[in-house]
């Protein structure tokens, strides 16, 4: 639910400060696609709505309940780090411009983005992993020794 809110919250809570359009897609350094601010927030998180239902969808068809939510728990942290990365990135190079024309740059915000999705999804697959390994065992939780 957070992932979806701060979708949506970004642009709408920076309104004030962005153009009328978003610059959303860059053709090499500069922006050639815009949407209305509206759209700009909305798009990202039927995008996520959409990806949460498929991996749901699909953890619950295939293989083992353990292994399933390890795929769907990287993939869901990797997901969300990576559009609200770039919807932060997008709103950032928007801020304070008159014209969609003129944002700023995503580039450097897109890579870091990217490293952090693969960093969240290596996480997400290491605890999701050492979850199902600790069940498979009969052990307790991770985090629950000695409580």
């Amino acid at each position: 639910m957070g992932v979806l809110a701060a979708l949506v919250a970004l642009p709408v809570a920076a309104r004030g400060r962005l153009p009328e359009r978003l610059a959303t897609h860059w053709g090499g350094r500069s922006p050639d696609g815009s949407m209305p601010v509206g759209e700009a927030a909305m798009v990202p998180a039927l995008l996520w709505v959409v990806l949460v239902a498929a991996l749901v969808f699909a953890g619950l068809r295939g293989g083992s309940a353990a292994r399933a939510g390890a795929r769907v728990g990287a993939a869901l942290l990797s997901g969300g780090v990576f559009l609200v990365g770039a919807q932060a990135s997008i709103v950032r190079a928007n801020l304070d411009r008159a014209d969609w024309r003129d944002a700023g740059s995503v580039g450097a915000g897109v890579a870091i983005t990217a490293v952090l999705a693969v960093a969240a999804a290596a996480l997400g697959w290491w605890g999701g992993r050492r979850a199902a390994d600790t069940a498979r065992a009969g052990g307790p939780v991770a985090g629950g020794e000695g409580r």
